[in-house]
C-alpha cells in the first residue's frame, strides 16, 4: 500500500510507527489492566503532532490530511487499540466538529488548546434509546434569558481525561424543533460525570455516563444552528467511521504480527507450527483479508481528502473492515490455544477491543442499513450517517 504515500505521509507513518512499539506497546497491557492510559502517553502524542494533526494549521494544528491521520492510528492500533481508539475521537470527531459549525471565535478559542493538549475533548450523543434514534433522546436545551439550560444524561461517553465536551441535544428555535450540538465545561454547575463502565474492550477509554442538571449553556457555547446539527455533522462522521476502521485494521494487523513470532517458535504435533497446513491456510488467508482491508480504507480516506466522495464510504469501511478485523482476530487467538486465554500473553485484548468496533459508533447493522439506503436510493432516517 506504501507505493501511493507521499513523502509526508511516510514520515508521520513511520514516527507513529516507532512510538508506537517503543513507548505504547509496553504499556498496553497495562492500559487494558488499569482501564486507563497513563496522561503521559497523551503529553507524548502532543509533542509527536498527533493530536493537532488534524486541525489546520491557522489553529495550531500540523494540516494533515486524513489519509495520514488514519495511517498514525493504525499504527497506534497496533501496539494498543484501545489508546488509539480514545485518538481518534480526539484527533477526528471533536475538533472537526468544533471547525465545521464553529464561529471563528469559538474555532480560536476550541482547536489550538486541543492541539496543544490542553482541551481534551469528548463526544456525547449516546441515549437509553439509543445513538441515531435521535427523536426518542431526551437531553434537551431549553432557552433561558441571553443563554440556555441544559438537562438530561448520556451513556458510553468516551471521556478519557476530558476537560470538555460536545453534546448532541433536542433543541428549539423559533417555534421549530431540531437538533444541537452545544459545548460544556466539565466543571459547569450541574455537569457530572458519573462511574466508569467495566468494559470487555476498549479497556483504556473510561468510557461512562454524564449527566446534566440545569446546566448553564451560554449563547457563545453554542456550535452551529441549533436545529440541523445532526445532519450538518454527516461529513465529519463519514471520517470518523474511517478513523475507526483504522484502529480495527491496526488492531488486526497487530495480533497477526504477534501470532506469526508465536507460530515461527513453536512445535505442535512434533512439527514446528509454520509447517501446519492449517495454520498456514489461515494465515494466508488473513494476510489477503487485511490487505483488502487497507486498500478500501485507503481508497476511501484519499477520496475523502480530495472531496471526490460518492458513496457513504465511511460506514463501509466501519462495517467492513471492523467485522474482517474481529473474524482475523477470532481466527488468531485460536492458534494460541490455551495461552491466549491467558492475560499475561497480552494477545486477548486484541481480540476484546476488535470485538468491542462492532457496536462503538454505530453498529454495524446501523452502518449496513445507511449504506443499502444509499443503494437502493431510499429515503432514511440515519442522516447523521450519510455524507
Amino acid at each position: 500500500m506504501s507505493y501511493f504515500l507521499n513523502e509526508d505521509q511516510t514520515m508521520m507513518r513511520d514516527v507513529a510507527r516507532r512510538f508506537a512499539q517503543n513507548e505504547l506497546l509496553p504499556l498496553a497491557n497495562k492500559i487494558d489492566a488499569d482501564e486507563a492510559a497513563p496522561a503521559s502517553l497523551t503529553q507524548r502524542c502532543v509533542e509527536l503532532g498527533f493530536l493537532g494533526l488534524w486541525i489546520p494549521e491557522e489553529y495550531g494544528g500540523v494540516g494533515a490530511d486524513l489519509t495520514t491521520t488514519c495511517l498514525v492510528l493504525e499504527e497506534l492500533a497496533k501496539a494498543s487499540p484501545s489508546f488509539a481508539g480514545l485518538l481518534s475521537v480526539e484527533m477526528i470527531l471533536c475538533p472537526a466538529v468544533a471547525h465545521l459549525l464553529g464561529t471563528e471565535e469559538q474555532r480560536q478559542r476550541l482547536l489550538p488548546a486541543s492541539a496543544r493538549g490542553e482541551r481534551i475533548m469528548a463526544f456525547s450523543q449516546t441515549e437509553p434509546s439509543g445513538a441515531i434514534n435521535t427523536q426518542a433522546h431526551q437531553t434537551k436545551l431549553t432557552a433561558d434569558g441571553n443563554g440556555y439550560r441544559l438537562n438530561g444524561a448520556k451513556l458510553f461517553c468516551t471521556q478519557g481525561q476530558a476537560t470538555t465536551y460536545i453534546v448532541m441535544c433536542r433543541t428549539q428555535r423559533d417555534g421549530q424543533n431540531g437538533y444541537g450540538v452545544v459545548i460544556v465545561d466539565r466543571e459547569a454547575k450541574g455537569f457530572s460525570v458519573d462511574k466508569y463502565e467495566d468494559k470487555l474492550g476498549w479497556r483504556g477509554t473510561n468510557t461512562g455516563p454524564i449527566s446534566f442538571n440545569d446546566v448553564r449553556i451560554e449563547a457563545g457555547d453554542v456550535l452551529g444552528d441549533l436545529l440541523t446539527g445532526n445532519a450538518a455533522i454527516a461529513p465529519v462522521n463519514q471520517a470518523s467511521f474511517m478513523g475507526h476502521a483504522a484502529t480495527s485494521l491496526g488492531c488486526a494487523q497487530g495480533m497477526l504480527e504477534q501470532t506469526v513470532d508465536y507460530v515461527k517458535q513453536r512445535t505442535l504435533y512434533g512439527e514446528p507450527m509454520a509447517k501446519l497446513s492449517p495454520i498456514t491456510d489461515r494465515l494466508a488467508i488473513i494476510v489477503s483479508k487485511l490487505e483488502a482491508c487497507r486498500a478500501l480504507l485507503y481508497t476511501s480516506t484519499k477520496l475523502y481528502d480530495e472531496d471526490k466522495m460518492d458513496q457513504p464510504y465511511g460506514s463501509m469501511c466501519k462495517s467492513f473492515i471492523c467485522e474482517t478485523a474481529y473474524e482475523c482476530c477470532h481466527q488468531l487467538l485460536q492458534m494460541w490455544g490455551g495461552s491466549g486465554m491467558m492475560n499475561s500473553t497480552g494477545v486477548n485484548r486484541y481480540f476484546r477491543d476488535a470485538r468491542t468496533k462492532l457496536v462503538a459508533e454505530g453498529s454495524t447493522e446501523i452502518h449496513n442499513a445507511a449504506i443499502s439506503a444509499v443503494v437502493l436510493g431510499l429515503p432514511t432516517q440515519l442522516g447523521s450517517l450519510m455524507g
